[in-house]
């Protein structure tokens, strides 16, 4: 399950503005790398809506059915909160039914990316 945590109004190169919701799954227990301790997560992606601000606000807190999947993508740059730029080579996506194979991640995510263009 994935539940609504928020959203943003996001305005494309044309100067039209849209909602998109910012979805959060499940608790996660991940190792670290460097010190072998596990630390609690969460994934989280967002995905484009057609209703305005004044709904998305209502939909904060519902739950829906998927999970958020990772998907290696070309690399691009990304600004952290500090200001600091870091490479990434991967995107979360919302998938709306657990998958089993990596290759069905990708054409799922591959779909996605396509009807964001």
């Amino acid at each position: 399950m994935v539940t609504v945590t928020g959203f943003r109004t996001v305005e494309t190169e044309e100067g039209e503005k849209y909602v998109r919701l910012v979805l959060t799954g499940d608790l996660e227990m991940v190792k670290s790398e460097n010190t072998g301790n596990f630390y609690a997560t969460t994934r989280r992606a967002t995905i484009s809506a057609t209703f305005d601000e004044e709904t998305a606000q209502k939909m904060i807190g519902k739950s829906l059915p998927g999970t958020i999947e990772r998907m290696e993508v070309e690399p691009y740059d990304y600004e952290l909160d500090n200001g600091e730029t870091i490479k990434i080579s991967h995107r979360w996506f919302y998938v709306d039914a657990p998958v089993e194979k990596e290759s069905s991640i990708k054409e799922l995510a591959e779909s996605a990316l396509k009807r964001a263009s």
